[in-house]
């Protein structure tokens, strides 16, 4: 078995194409950098302030660049001191438990999240990045993982449909199989390549991810918070958290990847149908936030759990259904494709084709 992964593994690693994954990834975590950095750069800092008693057209003003904005007044007025941005949260998390909860279900969280955020960095005496003073911080855009999660995830998706797809493709599925091994350990030695590979080039967008920004962006320690959407949690433990959501998803993909390479032998039909399911997610995903509210068992249909990223970046997916329990439902829909897959492998007469 260990022979098998071996092998496999080498053949994934000696071919051109997987220097070429790893040069698209860095290429477009810079590429993502850099746009961001531009459209800061681009940001208007002018605001429109209404005198009190004044009964005519606003007057624009224009805030310097490099001071911190973090919120605005009830009056439009920019919020730069920290202190004055902590009281404006409070308030905000009171107004919200003032309202109904069942008709503002996020809002007292999303305040909350806010409120701490600010607080902590009060607390430690430092200024966070905005907008105005430099966009986002090394460790924010790390946190985000460069925001290319989906090429990563459609590069794993071309490999693990390649793995079993170019066995027939090449015509070396009859000499594989006839090797001292059972179709299943062939087809888990893949799986488990797969894997390894998906792991790898998680590993490798933190990285690039963590370059990138502490190129383009200023740097604080990754040890403070992320953004206001995650509360006090800091930056190092948000880019994990998201690594790892997003590698629950790889899972899945793989899955689906192998199962149709497998059962049709056709790497393109593998790739395009696991496509459909990276980027048709959000349109279906759209009429589920209708439905489920209506007939709750829906939110643990697979479309669903897709949005587990969301829960990874501190939002909420219909149903409300907690992080663990989403990771637990992508790994037991994994399983049963793989299942699925195993026995259909077994029983197809692949060394004829």
């Amino acid at each position: 078995m260990i022979n098998l992964v071996i092998n496999e593994s080498r053949k994934l690693i000696f071919r051109r194409s997987f220097i070429v994954y790893l040069i698209i990834i860095f290429g477009l975590v810079a590429l993502v950098g850099g746009i961001n950095k531009y459209a800061y750069s681009l940001n208007s800092n002018e605001y429109f302030e209404q005198k009190a008693g004044d009964e005519g057209e606003p007057v624009k003003k224009t805030i310097k660049k490099g001071i911190p904005v973090f919120t605005y007044s009830e009056d439009g007025k920019p919020v730069t001191n920290l202190e004055e941005a902590v009281k404006i949260s409070r308030s905000n998390l009171l107004a919200a438990q003032a309202k109904e909860k069942e008709d503002y279900p996020n809002e007292i969280a999303y305040a909350q999240k806010e409120l701490d955020y600010y607080e902590a960095y009060l607390k430690k005496g430092v200024t966070p990045i905005t907008t105005n003073n430099g966009g986002e911080s090394a460790g924010s855009f790390f946190s985000s993982l460069g925001g290319i999660l989906s090429i990563v995830n459609m590069l794993v998706v071309v490999v693990a449909s390649m793995m079993v797809a170019s066995e027939f493709s090449d015509g070396t599925i009859k000499l594989l199989l006839t090797r001292p091994h059972k179709r299943s350990q062939i087809l888990l030695s893949k799986l488990i390549v797969c894997l390894l590979f998906a792991a790898f080039v998680t590993l490798f967008t933190m990285v690039a991810a963590g370059i990138v920004g502490a190129i383009l962006f200023p740097v604080q320690s990754f040890m403070l918070p992320a953004s206001t959407m995650l509360g006090t949690m800091s930056a190092l433990k948000a880019g994990f958290v998201l690594a790892g959501t997003n590698y629950l998803l790889m899972v899945l993909y793989i899955s689906v990847a192998l199962m149709i390479s497998a059962v049709f032998r056709s790497q393109a039909l593998a790739v395009g149908i696991a496509m459909l399911m990276v980027f048709s997610s959000s349109i279906i995903n759209t009429f589920l936030s209708l439905l489920i509210p209506k007939w709750e068992p829906l939110k643990w249909i697979v479309f669903n759990l897709l949005n587990i990223n969301e829960l990874g970046r501190g939002n909420s997916i219909p149903g409300d259904i907690s992080l663990v329990a989403a990771g637990i439902g992508l790994l037991l829909y994994s399983i049963l494709i793989y299942m699925l897959t195993v026995y259909l492998f077994k029983k197809r007469d692949v060394a004829l084709t």
